[in-house]
């Protein structure tokens, strides 16, 4: 019995290990993957896809049970599996870390002036939706606007909350591997990830 114990902790070690260590371009190299593979999913499970937009980052707890408990389970834990993660919360942890760290990179060497910016941006929001309603712009376009500005302020709180969690050896990883990262993430995760360019 011990032998099989043992047998089963040596086989489990290098995933747990895997999940557990610090952001490392091998483990990013396979986070994408893995993502690339699962939106490929989307298109076999589009409603399943679809309702995890109700969710917020912050709701890990229903995600992970949302995803464990649906029809595209199966195949997810499959992808993952192939790409060296042992659960789907193993790689959701991964993209929170990554999140995390490359906006608190990115914030802490941010210049002032772009800050600033980035602090006005809920006021230009409020500012256009005030010129919008002056003008008898029509109320559909005028709570798209509103639901935009709703969903920035979610967004930016979920990242506050992530880069406070992000630890010093992943966010030096992010550092020393900034342009690496940019170039290898998909062009709509730049777009959310890049709030004042590179941290050089």
């Amino acid at each position: 019995m011990k032998k099989i114990i043992l047998a089963i902790i040596l086989i489990m070690q290098p995933i747990l290990v895997f999940a557990a260590q610090p952001l490392s371009r091998d483990l990013v190299t396979s986070f994408y993957a893995a993502s690339d593979k699962l939106d490929t999913l989307e298109a076999k499970y589009p409603q399943e896809f679809k309702r995890l937009d109700e969710f917020s980052l912050s709701d890990k707890d229903k995600i992970i049970n949302y995803i464990n408990g649906s029809r595209a389970s199966s195949d997810i834990r499959s992808v993952l599996s192939a790409n060296g993660f042992s659960s789907f919360e193993d790689f959701f942890n991964v993209s929170i870390r990554l999140m995390g760290s490359m906006y608190s990179v990115q914030m802490e060497n941010m210049p002032a002036e772009s800050r600033a910016q980035l602090q006005n941006i809920e006021k230009s929001f409020n500012e256009n939706i005030k010129m919008m309603k002056q003008n008898g712009m029509p109320e559909s376009m005028i709570a798209g606007m509103k639901a935009q500005l709703q969903d920035m302020k979610v967004q930016q709180v979920e990242m506050k909350k992530a880069a406070k969690k992000a630890t010093k050896a992943d966010k030096k990883f992010v550092s020393d591997n900034f342009d690496w990262l940019m170039s290898i993430m998909p062009e709509e995760e730049m777009q959310s990830a890049d709030v004042g360019g590179a941290p050089y």
